[in-house]
């Protein structure tokens, strides 16, 4: 199933509550089943901030509904150790 998430141009999402998040919990993010409402979104969202730069983004949702996009970027941000020295220490 196809829904539809908006990102801001400096990568966050739209959360449901219309404030802008990390993304790092798909549950929180605003999503829409069809363009054209998540298009009026992105309107009402300019209306108010006219220099607002963001974009439709269309997804694949899992059984759950939520966007299957940001469920893998944070299982890999997650799978990734912090501060981890890559340098040769020899």
């Amino acid at each position: 199933m196809k829904i539809y998430i908006i990102k801001s141009h400096d990568g966050r999402f739209l959360n449901k509550d219309l404030e802008w998040l990390d993304g790092s919990d798909a549950n929180l993010v605003y999503n829409a089943p069809h363009r054209d409402v998540a298009l009026n979104q992105l309107i009402e969202l300019n209306a108010k901030d006219i220099n607002l730069r963001a974009q439709i983004i269309e997804c694949e949702a899992d059984k759950k509904g939520r966007p299957v996009l940001l469920l893998e970027a944070s299982a890999i941000q997650s799978s990734t150790p912090a501060n981890v020295d890559q340098t040769n220490a020899a």
